[in-house]
C-alpha cells in the first residue's frame, strides 16, 4: 500500500505533465516576513517554502509538528507530547533545538536556554500561513538560525468587516479534547483578532497527561496611509506529564541499583516510574511595532520598531524514587527592540535596489533553582545581552540577474551568579559576524535558478556555559558545571538550487546545501557535559519537491524527499556520523477534492535510520526507519465544517526517539503512537 501510494503520485505527477496549462504560477506575488525585506519569493536567492492558508485548509495535518512535517528537509519530531517537540533543518540531531530558529510573526520563539522554542504556544487554528527558509539566516537573524528560519504568521481581522465568530471543538483516542473560539473583524482604519482555546489529553503513553489554556490578540491601527501601529498579546499555561524513555528488555542498572522494567514488561504504552517527569509552564508575551511607509519619488522607504517583552515560569521534577528526584524552576524574562529600514530605489532604468539594514537588542534575565534532595538549593542567576547590526542589499538587473550581499556584526554579554551551593561568578563577552552572498535568474518571472554562500555562527546558551548538578547513582550529587571555555561555533554554508513554475499548475524544487562547521556545540558523550567538537563537521542535504494541481485541481499530488548526512570530518569521532539525523525523510499525498466543500487526503510519511543520541562512535545498530500512513477527510457547508482523520492506519510500531545514554545500560526509547483517530468540528458565525 506504501509502495502504491509513492507510484501513484510520482506517476500522476510526471504521467499527467500533457494535461497541464502551460502558464506560469504565482512564485513572484508572495511576500516572504521573514525575509525581513518585504521579498517576495521569487526575489530571494534562498530555498524558500511557503504553506498558505489554502494549503493548511487543505493538509491532512491536524497539529502544527504534523504540518511541518510536510515540508522538505524538515523533521518535526514529537517524542511523547506537544510539550517534547523536537524541530530539525540541517541535520543537528540532538541540538537541532538551538539551530533552528522559530518565529511567531517575528517574535523569537527560541528561549536562551536549551529547552528549545515551545510549539505548545502555537494553536493551528490561529495560524493564517509559514514561512520556512531552509539554511542559514544569519545575516537577518543572527543566534540560532544555522539550520533555518520558520516564520509562523497568526491570522489578522481585515478592515470594513463585520465580526465573525469561530467556535471548535476536537476529540481524539486518547480520553483528549479541545475548544476554541476565535473572533475576527475590523473597522475603516483598525483589525482585530482574539483567540483562546483549551485542550486535554492523556496521550499515548502512562505518566503523559497534557492540560492547556492559550489565549492570543491582534490588533492593527492604520489611522493614515503612511503610519500604523500593531499590537500582540498573549498568555499560555498548561500542566504535563513526561513519561521519559523505555528500554526493550528489562535490565539491572547500576545507576538506579535495581532492575529497570522495559517494553518487554510495560508494553508501548508503558513508563517506569524512575524515569517519570512532571511539569508547568507559564508564558506571556506583549508586543508593539509602530511602522511607517514613505513615497520619496521614484523610491520608497519604510521604518519599523519592534518592541517585545515576554515572560516565562517554568518549574519541572524528576519524580524519581530510586535516587530522591529533583526539582528545578526557571524564571525568565526577556526584551527586544528592533528598529528596521528599508530603502527601495531604481539605480537605473533597468537596475533596482533595495537595502535593509537594521539594530536588534535583546535581553535576557533567568533565575534558576535547583533542589536536589539532602543538598543545598543550588542558585543561579544569569543573564545575557546580545546585540546585532546588519544590512543586506539586494540588486535586480533587467527582471531576471539577482545579486545580494549582507554582513552582520553580533555582540553578547554574558554574566553568571551562583550563590549557592557555591558562590561563584563570571562573565563572557563572545563577538563575531556572518557574512551572505548570493546570485540568482529568474528564467520567467516565477521561475529561479540560484546559488548562495553563508558564514553563519552560533552562540552558546545560558545553560550550556553553565550546567545544572543532577542526582548521582545510589543518592550522589553531581556538581554543577561551568564551560568557561566554550565558544560560539561558525559554518560555511553553500546553496544551489531551482524553483520551477514554468508550467501552470506544476510546482518542481531541487536543492543542495553542504555546510561545514568549526567548533559545532554539542553534548560530549565522553564528558556527559556541553562542548565546543574538537574537529570539523559537515552537514550535507539534497531535496526535490513536486506538486500538480490535475483534473480542474480536484487531484492534487504531492512528494517531496531529502536525503542528508551529517558527519564528524575530523576529531574524536572522525569519519563517524551525527547521531540522531535520519539518511532520508520522505513524505507523498494525494488530496481529492470531487464535490464543493468535500476534500480527503491519503499521505506516506518515511523517516530513515539514524543513529541513537549518544552513540558518536557508530557502534550500536542504527534506529530502525519507519514508514506511515495516514487518512483524513473534511467537509465544509455553510458555516460548519467537520473532519476526521484516521492516523498510522497500518499500526505501525516505531520510535522517535532512541538514546545511546543508558547510565550505564541498554539503549532507550519513545515508543510512537499506533493506530489513532481524531474528529472535530468548526462553526462560524
Amino acid at each position: 500500500m506504501k509502495l502504491f501510494i509513492w507510484v501513484f503520485v510520482l506517476g500522476f505527477i510526471f504521467v499527467n505533465l500533457a494535461y497541464a496549462d502551460d502558464e506560469g504560477g504565482d512564485l513572484g506575488t508572495v511576500v516572504v516576513q521573514a525575509s525581513r525585506s518585504n521579498d517576495t519569493v521569487g526575489d530571494m536567492n534562498k530555498d524558500v517554502t511557503i504553506i498558505t492558508a489554502k494549503d493548511i485548509a487543505n493538509s491532512p495535518a491536524k497539529s502544527l509538528p504534523e504540518l511541518l512535517n510536510e515540508i522538505p528537509g524538515v523533521e518535526a519530531r514529537v517524542n511523547s507530547s506537544i510539550k517534547d517537540t523536537q524541530v530539525d533543518m540541517g541535520g543537528f540531531g540532538e541540538s537541532s533545538l538551538t539551530n533552528v530558529l522559530v518565529l511567531v510573526d517575528g517574535r523569537r520563539l527560541n528561549t536562551p536556554d536549551l529547552s528549545g522554542p515551545d510549539l505548545s504556544l502555537i494553536n493551528l487554528n490561529t495560524i493564517d500561513h509559514i514561512e520556512v527558509i531552509q539554511g542559514a539566516g544569519t545575516v537577518l537573524y543572527g543566534d540560532n538560525a544555522d539550520g533555518g528560519v520558520i516564520n509562523i504568521v497568526t491570522k489578522k481581522g481585515a478592515e470594513s468587516t463585520k465580526p465573525s465568530i469561530t467556535l471548535s471543538s476536537e476529540v481524539d483516542s486518547y480520553k483528549g479534547n479541545k475548544d476554541g473560539f476565535d473572533l475576527s473583524g475590523g473597522l475603516s482604519k483598525l483589525t482585530y483578532q482574539l483567540d483562546y482555546d483549551r485542550e486535554q489529553s492523556n496521550n499515548y503513553r502512562t505518566y503523559n497527561d497534557y492540560w492547556a489554556n492559550n489565549y492570543n490578540s491582534r490588533l492593527s491601527y492604520n489611522p493614515t496611509d503612511i503610519f500604523g501601529i500593531d499590537f500582540s498579546q498573549g498568555y499560555h499555561l498548561d500542566r504535563y506529564e513526561l513519561p521519559g524513555a523505555i528500554s526493550i528488555n528489562d535490565y539491572y542498572s547500576s545507576f538506579y541499583g535495581t532492575t529497570i522494567d522495559g517494553i518487554d514488561q510495560l508494553g508501548r504504552t508503558g513508563a517506569s516510574p524512575e524515569s517519570e517527569y512532571y511539569g508547568s509552564t507559564s508564558d506571556s508575551h506583549f508586543d508593539v511595532t509602530p511602522h511607517a511607509k514613505f513615497d520619496l519619488g521614484s523610491s520608497n522607504l519604510d521604518l519599523s520598531l519592534f518592541t517585545s517583552a515576554r515572560k516565562m515560569d517554568t518549574n519541572f521534577v524528576s519524580a524519581d524514587t530510586a535516587v530522591n528526584g529533583y526539582a528545578t524552576n526557571y524564571e525568565e524574562e526577556s526584551y527586544a527592540f528592533q528598529p528596521k529600514l528599508i530603502l527601495t530605489s531604481p539605480l537605473t532604468d533597468s537596475l533596482d535596489n533595495k537595502l535593509t539594514t537594521g539594530y536588534d537588542y535583546i535581553y535576557y534575565t533567568e533565575d534558576r533553582r535547583i533542589n536536589v534532595p539532602g543538598s543545598l538549593q543550588d542558585i543561579v542567576d544569569a543573564t545575557e545581552a546580545s546585540q546585532g547590526v546588519y544590512l543586506l542589499d539586494e540588486m535586480t538587473f533587467d527582471e531576471h540577474w539577482l545579486v545580494n550581499a549582507g554582513a552582520r556584526g553580533a555582540w553578547a554579554g554574558y554574566v553568571f551568579n551562583q550563590t549557592e551551593q557555591t558562590p561563584t561568578k563570571f562573565d563572557r563577552s563572545p563577538t563575531t559576524e556572518g557574512y551572505d552572498g548570493g546570485f540568482g535568474y529568474k528564467y520567467n518571472p516565477d521561475s529561479k535558478v540560484f546559488v548562495d554562500y553563508t558564514r553563519s555562527y552560533r552562540l552558546p546558551t545560558l545553560d550550556e556555559f553553565f550546567q545544572d548538578p543532577y542526582p548521582g547513582a545510589m543518592g550522589g550529587d553531581t556538581a554543577a558545571i561551568f564551560n568557561q571555555g566554550l565558544t560560539y561555533q561558525v559554518g560555511n554554508q553553500y546553496q544551489l538550487g531551482i524553483k520551477d513554475n514554468t508550467i501552470k499548475d506544476l510546482h518542481l524544487g531541487l536543492t543542495g546545501t553542504e555546510v561545514e562547521y568549526k567548533n559545532e556545540i554539542y553534548d560530549d558523550p565522553l564528558t556527559f557535559s556541553n562542548a565546543n567538537y574538537n574537529g570539523r563537521t559537515r552537514h550535507i542535504s539534497e531535496e526535490a519537491d513536486a506538486s500538480v494541481d490535475l483534473l480542474g485541481k480536484k487531484v492534487v499530488p504531492f512528494a517531496n524527499i531529502t536525503f542528508q548526512q551529517s558527519s564528524f570530518v575530523s576529531g574524536d569521532f572522525s569519519g563517524k556520523q551525527v547521531p540522531d539525523v535520519p539518511d532520508h525523510l520522505a513524505h507523498a499525498g494525494v488530496t481529492f477534492l470531487p464535490l464543493p466543500g468535500l476534500s480527503t487526503s491519503i499521505t506516506d510519511d518515511f523517516v530513515g535510520k539514524r543513529f541513537a543520541i549518544g552513540d558518536d562512535s557508530n557502534v550500536q545498530p542504527k534506529v530502525k526507519r519507519y514508514d506511515t500512513v495516514d487518512w483524513s477527510a473534511k467537509y465544509d457547508y455553510k458555516n460548519y465544517e467537520l473532519w476526521v482523520s484516521l492516523n498510522n492506519i497500518f499500526n505501525e510500531q516505531y520510535f522517535v526517539y532512541a538514546s545511546g545514554y543508558g547510565y550505564p545500560g541498554p539503549e532507550v526509547y519513545y515508543p510512537a503512537p499506533g493506530r489513532n483517530v481524531q474528529a472535530g468540528v468548526k462553526v462560524t458565525f
